[in-house]
């Protein structure tokens, strides 16, 4: 799969994504261009999907963040597979959906939201709930956070 000297620039990466490539290479041993080549490699093979700026929401005035519990509906006559695909469509689309997964346990996505007041929470679960694809939600709002990391650890 890779090697440690991958595995020594992908930590750096994510601990600075702004490191340059002579910086990276100082300290895992290897010249610039080697660091670039192998980033390059990296990034070719998808291990490396993108960089982005970490910002706080509370911050931007949203301090509600809230995880909801949607089931998918197959009252249209889907199977549940094509229910929860659409219904993953939704969540990709809604910019109001930072995250979006499908988990074990009850089939459920559960999608996570940043949001400015309480109300505003309200209006994306009540658009959720009218959307027919959505046949139940359950939400769930962070009161503390103890840890978030993106960071792939070794």
């Amino acid at each position: 799969m890779i090697d440690d000297t991958d595995w020594h620039i992908l930590t750096l990466l994510q601990q600075d994504a702004r490191l340059s490539n002579a910086a990276i290479g100082e300290q895992v041993g290897i010249n610039a261009s080697s660091v670039y080549e192998r980033v390059k490699k990296l990034e070719r093979k998808g291990i490396i999907k993108g960089y982005t700026a970490v910002v706080d929401a509370e911050k931007l005035g949203r301090p509600i963040t809230a995880f909801m519990r949607l089931t998918a509906s197959t009252a249209g006559g889907e199977t549940y597979l094509q229910a929860r695909e659409q219904l993953a469509e939704l969540c990709r689309q809604d910019p109001d959906i930072l995250e979006c997964h499908s988990v074990t346990g009850s089939g459920k996505l559960p999608p996570q939201s940043p949001h400015r007041h309480p109300s505003a929470l309200e209006e994306l679960v009540a658009r959720l709930r009218d959307n027919l694809l959505v046949a139940n939600t359950n939400t769930h709002i962070v009161l503390t956070t103890f840890k978030e990391s993106m960071v792939v650890v070794r």
